[in-house]
């Protein structure tokens, strides 16, 4: 029976000869207690050079911006450019460079999310002058098509992602201080002091997120909102439990807990399910157990609530994914109204600046539901292809070889890490709908699996583990 090579986690970057012979002396039964200690030793100095050796810096940078406050934007003509828009649009030159040197292959994924966007900036063009569908339906498109390309070419093995996670450490960890601090203090502290910086006011906004829960305040950070700021944590928690990090792995996953203090329940079901689904990979790989439990439990599950519950599966995730009751009662009535538009409107629904009909005593005009806002803006066609692209890219990851292999010396499933992000992230955006630098983190993600499970990757794998 073959075993998994030491090199297949690392792309092109292959383990030293030595490491190697490590690896596979590991995976015999003659190896000494001495012997497995001087070969895991050598592993952790060796995955030590590799992650810390070298770096692309555009993803990091990148990952800043998105972590920088939306006071921080700059107005030029009526086009309004947050600092991930500006790190998007600067790094195209980089994408060319990268693509020349790495040539992309084509997915039905990449199709899928070309088609989704594409569609956005259709739909909001048959509602808007054209000077005002370029300066939404055209920033959106942009932001979401740039930032699915660098997810997409920055990030082609595990290695790249394990690079970036050692590298936006700090970060996370700086976001996750601040969140704790504002909760405990009971004071916003990152977006006033931008705000004093920039002159753009974010009165209007602290005001009216401003609400104390628990006893602790829902902190904002460096987000826009508190439920953006536990599903960031959240998609994070993921690929940090899955990394082979020095150093650095358990820095970053506890770092994530601090998603808790914007005291959502969708930030908080997505920490735990994306905790709990992370050590279930350890365990399951520890005794070979694999994954049809989980996965066969939970089609059930959805399939008896949709066929027992009044409502369906949807509605009940609505209803009951709040630690409000009347907050998830509102969320159901946002749901039936705006779906009722959605019927009426279902080609390019009612636009990007449109609101749903609803009774006057509905005062705000808010979606809480990703897949609702995008049939409401652009119709079902978008969000049947956004939703379509979303899963083929976490189908498409979570079958790769990156997946499926079996551990070495070389480290966790780094595929597995995304693949659960991503899982939990369409989840919980059924009672929350991420926007702005939010959403460009998404199409991110979305990229990455994108990225990971191109075939040629895949088959540069299954050639290392046919030679092993």
């Amino acid at each position: 029976m073959t075993t998994a090579s030491p090199t297949a986690d690392l792309g092109n970057n292959p383990l030293p000869p030595a490491l190697a012979d490590a690896g596979r002396r590991h995976s015999g039964p003659s190896l000494s207690m001495v012997e497995r200690r001087l070969a895991w030793a050598q592993h952790r100095r060796e995955m030590t050079r590799l992650v810390t050796a070298k770096a692309d810096w555009v993803p990091v940078l990148i990952f800043a911006s998105i972590l920088m406050t939306p006071e921080a934007r700059i107005d030029l003509g009526g086009f309004t450019l947050f600092p991930y828009r500006i790190a998007l649009i600067l790094a195209i030159p980089a994408l060319y460079v990268r693509v020349a040197k790495q040539p992309v292959r084509i997915s039905i994924g990449d199709v899928l999310v070309f088609l989704a966007c594409i569609w956005m900036f259709i739909a909001t063009s048959v509602h808007y002058p054209v000077d005002v569908a370029f300066k939404t339906g055209g920033a959106t498109t942009l932001d979401s098509l740039l930032a699915y390309t660098v997810g997409r070419i920055f990030f082609r093995n595990a290695l790249d992602l394990r690079r970036f996670l050692y590298r936006i450490t700090p970060l996370v960890v700086i976001a996750s201080v601040l969140m704790i601090m504002e909760s405990i203090s009971h004071q916003y502290i990152v977006r006033p002091f931008v705000s004093a910086l920039t002159g753009n006011s974010a009165a209007a906004v602290l005001d009216r997120t401003y609400e104390i829960r628990n006893g602790f305040l829902r902190a904002l950070g460096p987000f826009q909102h508190p439920i953006a700021a536990g599903l960031f944590f959240g998609t994070l928690l993921p690929l940090y439990v899955a990394a082979d990090l020095p150093r650095r792995r358990w820095i970053g996953a506890v770092a994530c807990i601090g998603g808790v203090f914007g005291w959502s329940s969708a930030g908080i079901a997505s920490l735990t399910a994306g905790l709990a689904l992370g050590f279930y990979d350890i365990f399951q790989r520890k005794f070979r157990i694999g994954w049809l439990p989980v996965v066969g439990g939970i089609v059930v599950m959805c399939a008896t609530i949709q066929a027992i519950v009044p409502g369906g599966l949807v509605r009940t995730i609505i209803r009951y994914a709040s630690l409000n009751p009347q907050t998830g009662y509102f969320r159901l009535l946002i749901f039936q109204f705006g779906w009722a538009d959605v019927e009426r409107y279902p080609w390019f629904g009612i636009g990007y600046f449109g609101s749903y009909l609803r009774p006057d005593w509905m005062r705000t005009d808010s979606v809480d539901n990703f897949w609702l806002l995008q049939a409401l803006r652009y119709g079902q066609p978008g969000m049947y292809l956004m939703l379509a692209a979303s899963l083929t890219l976490a189908v498409a990851i979570g079958l790769s070889r990156h997946g499926r292999e079996l551990g070495a010396v070389h480290g966790r499933r780094m595929a597995t890490g995304l693949c659960i992000s991503i899982t939990v992230l369409l989840a919980s955006i059924i009672s929350v709908a991420p926007w702005a630098a939010d959403m460009a983190w998404f199409m991110i993600l979305l990229g990455m699996a994108g990225g990971m499970s191109e075939k040629k990757v895949v088959k540069l794998y299954a050639s290392s583990l046919r030679h092993s």
